[in-house]
């Protein structure tokens, strides 16, 4: 949030920027009804999709997702962190900053852990130029092939052999080891005896967020012992989901081709930078989520995986689809050759034949479809013919962005898509995904297809009830403190509306009915973005009440619903552990988990804020 500064100095620092003078600035928009319009200068695009709205003061594109407040607007144009984009438009004001004590205190504990993480990373860099407690730290980077500028370049750590090496150095340095357990860098002993250090006789890999700041680490064990590879647990800083090992280092060269190449490892990271192939990042141990792709959106109109075999390149192509059809970037494929991995392939054969199969990717539909084709081809009848088929097109109906009735064009330009590529009659497709949809709508009992998603998925169970929650919360922020007492930040399990919902509790300033007051605050782009677009969700559900309607209306309707079914998620969740508890334990049980079960009914200690809140009539 706005940390240093205080709400009454950004007011005032908005209120005399208007946003539409801001963004006229630096090119032109042209007026369309009451907003303004122009191509979209974050993304390449022949029809304007970038709109500025001077009665909320806000800017959003339809087309890549942007969108946020006037400071949002000049980070992203200037490139700019968040206090910068504060004092850029200041000065264009002529308002003299001051910095706000309080907001100062409250960023205090952020900043305290962002600068554990860079002493982390110094320290372990150190570690690895120690004369002799070192040498297994370079003498295995040596042998991977591993260069000293490329070390210096992705800062390169080793962290020693010894149970407290970390630990004592912080003691000398005067940092508490309640900071270092908050930074995932120790482990508390389970006698209370004390923590020890997490990285021990590993080689360490720095992992920075976008503005080049240290958020967890990797580290690679020099022995077989497990696990040979170990991350940072989830902390305030770092979110294993969200984070690109390589980023910083390889903006510059995303930017340029708007071309992004995703792998798995560190080193294959690494050695294609070495050898000449910038435009690359990994992904953590997790396959590439809807949050990766957001970030990297930002950068790339179009993100390749790459694989080490085609085991891999198989359970990762129906992933590759649903990410196709859910955002607005192309997604590619490809599988590097005689299974090795990018860091050998490149070491072995250099940047240039390695950019050479990048090109060669294949799109995500048409990778599928060569997949499907290897039991077209063994099929030896049009039954087994049918269910290839069926396949392919069962992976496009679970789509999470088909999961809503408004979106036929993208269904129609999807299939069409699809029959240029794999070279079947659009009309046929057409038909047979109709067969399947209503079908699937039939077993599923009258839900709309893709409101209960696949386990594929990234959406979990929990997802939509949750939109709905930060949809009337970003409408309605007043009733923020009462939402909060039931519902902490630690409980929203998606970790895009859990970050709006921290970003939401951290600006008590923010009015019902004005996203201006909300977004104006909000550093992270992605979560100021995704603030307007639940916005102008949430407007166009308050604006379908009914004359009749006398009630508390669809937002607050909504957002009660929303916090029950939660709460009910929840008791069926601890229901469901207490019953394998009590089996595992093969205990008799059944008396407890009798009355939990009547609990659960009956919802005891639960009173829905509709219940609490009589009377309301807010839209």
């Amino acid at each position: 949030m706005s940390g240093l500064y205080s709400d009454d100095i950004l007011d005032r620092i908005a209120r005399a920027n208007d946003i539409v003078e801001v963004v006229q600035g630096y090119f032109p928009l042209k007026r369309a009804g009451k907003d303004f319009v122009a191509l979209c200068p974050f993304h390449a695009e022949k029809t304007p999709s970038f709109t500025v709205s001077p009665s909320k003061q806000i800017f959003k594109c339809f087309g890549c997702g942007r969108g946020g407040s006037v400071f949002n607007f000049v980070m992203a144009k200037e490139n700019a962190t968040f206090p910068e984009a504060v004092r850029i438009l200041a000065d264009r004001a002529g308002i003299e900053l001051r910095r706000d004590p309080g907001a100062e205190k409250r960023a205090g504990t952020r900043k305290k852990l962002r600068d554990v993480m860079a002493w982390a990373t110094r320290y372990f860099v150190a570690g690895l130029k120690h004369p002799t407690a070192g040498t297994p730290g370079r003498e295995y980077l040596e042998n991977r092939g591993i260069t000293q500028r490329s070390i210096e370049t992705f800062q390169v750590g080793y962290a020693p052999d010894g149970w407290d090496n970390l630990t004592r150095a912080a003691a000398r340095e005067s940092i508490p080891t309640e900071m270092l357990e908050t930074a995932g860098l120790v482990i508390r002993r389970d006698d209370g005896s004390g923590c020890y250090d997490r990285f021990r006789g590993r080689v360490m890999f720095p992992i920075l967020d976008a503005l080049n700041r240290p958020v967890g680490f990797g580290g690679r064990a020099l022995g077989e012992n497990p696990p040979k590879y170990l991350n940072s647990p989830e902390t305030p800083l770092f979110h294993k989901a969200e984070a690109l090992y390589g980023l910083p280092q390889a903006r510059a060269a995303i930017e340029t081709d708007r071309r992004v190449v995703v792998v798995e490892g560190y080193f294959d990271v690494i050695m294609p930078h070495q050898t000449g192939f910038g435009g690359i990042v990994a992904t953590l141990g997790t396959a590439l989520t809807d949050e990766h792709i957001r970030a990297l959106r930002r950068y790339a109109d179009e993100v390749v995986i790459v694989f080490d075999n085609d085991l891999a390149g198989q359970r990762a192509a129906d992933r590759g689809m649903e990410l196709f059809l859910a955002h607005d970037v192309r997604i590619l494929m490809t599988v590097v050759p005689d299974g090795k991995d990018p860091c050998d392939f490149c070491a072995e054969h250099g940047a240039e034949a390695f950019r050479a199969r990048i090109n060669e990717a294949q799109d995500a539909f048409k990778y599928k479809w060569d997949l499907v084709q290897t039991d077209l081809e063994a099929a030896s009848n049009p039954a087994a013919r049918q269910r290839a088929l069926e396949t392919m097109l069962g992976s496009v109906l679970r789509a999470p962005s088909l999961a809503q009735q408004d979106l036929r064009l993208q269904r129609d330009l999807i299939l069409s898509h699809m029959s240029r590529t794999i070279g079947i009659p659009e009309a046929t497709l057409r038909s047979e995904f109709s067969r399947l949809r209503r079908s699937s709508r039939r077993s599923a009992a009258g839900t709309e297809v893709g409101s209960n998603l696949p386990a594929s998925a990234t959406r979990g169970r929990r997802w939509p009830t949750e939109r709905e929650l930060l949809t009337a919360l970003v409408c309605r922020p007043s009733r923020l403190d009462e939402v909060a007492g039931t519902l902490p930040p630690d409980r929203i399990e998606t970790s895009e509306f859990r970050r709006l919902y921290e970003a939401l509790l951290e600006n008590p300033s923010g009015r019902d009915g004005d996203i201006e007051s909300i977004v104006r605050g909000v550093e992270d782009p992605d979560v100021a973005a995704l603030a307007v677009e639940l916005f102008e969700r949430g407007e166009a559900i308050a604006s379908c009440r009914d004359e009749a309607d006398t009630g508390p209306g669809p937002l607050a309707r909504a957002l009660d619903d929303a916090l029950e079914i939660l709460q009910g998620m929840e008791i069926e969740a601890d229901l469901a552990a207490r019953s394998r508890a009590a089996r595992e334990n093969e205990t008799d049980d059944t008396g407890a988990l009798r009355k939990f079960a009547e609990a659960r009914v009956q919802r005891q200690g639960f009173l829905p804020p509709s219940a609490r809140r009589r009377g309301t009539t807010e839209p």
